[in-house]
């Protein structure tokens, strides 16, 4: 749950507007900050600060932290340069060289037998997604590598709970959404599973509950 606690508009130089919002988060006993500053070229810096309680006791880890573009269907074409070609997370992902690939958002998902978790991809450096014109838009890391996916289906398509409900119980149940989910994230909690995918990630490779900052940049693409 997210209440909106403060929206600030500014006008930062004659080029540069900017949009500064402030959530309060009570269910996770946090402040939430994300900066939107827009130039006159149509590039928009996206900035998100999260600000833990520092008395906050036994808070849990946290998956991701980033943010999530719901897009148009017909943005399904991908270049980006960071590891693959096949998705990969932070504590699985030597195997994967970096380089530039070009694939398709209709190819992210594996089909594990159970709906998951799909398509990520770390060391990004850009990613970029256009329609068949070469028409859409490029996200650049701008601080450090980020990590990002993008697939025809919401997290809560993937993930239906403790109690794993009856319908969309195997990937084959799965209908694809018509639009194009992006997740563009600083980190993402890793895979874990050392002893046979009954243990945790190693605590290096987990997300903490701690303040987190991420700054990206998103750039129009013709």
């Amino acid at each position: 749950e997210m209440k909106l606690k403060k929206v600030d508009c500014q006008t930062v130089n004659k080029e540069v507007q900017s949009i500064n919002v402030e959530y309060e988060m009570p269910q996770v006993k946090a402040v939430l900050k994300i900066s939107y500053s827009l130039n006159a070229r149509g590039f928009l810096v996206v900035q998100q600060e999260l600000e833990a309680d520092k008395e906050a006791k036994d808070m849990p880890d946290m998956f991701r932290f980033g943010q999530q573009w719901v897009l148009p269907e017909s943005l399904s074409e991908i270049t980006y340069y960071g590891r693959g070609p096949i998705e990969n997370y932070i504590d699985r992902n030597f195997s994967q060289s970096l380089a530039v690939y070009h694939q398709k958002v209709a190819d992210q998902y594996w089909p594990y037998v159970r709906p998951q978790e799909s398509g990520n991809k770390t060391d990004v450096r850009y990613w970029t997604l256009t329609d068949k014109q070469g028409r859409g838009l490029s996200f650049l890391a701008l601080d450090a590598p980020m990590e990002c996916s993008a697939l025809n289906y919401l997290p809560s398509d993937l993930d239906d709970g403790p109690e794993k409900a009856a319908t969309q119980h195997h990937s084959g149940d799965l209908t694809p959404r018509p639009f194009t989910v992006l997740q563009v994230q600083a980190r993402q909690f890793g895979v874990g599973g050392i002893n046979s995918w009954g243990a945790w990630p190693r605590k290096e490779y987990r997300m903490p509950y701690q303040n987190y900052k991420f700054r990206y940049m998103v750039k129009p693409v013709k």
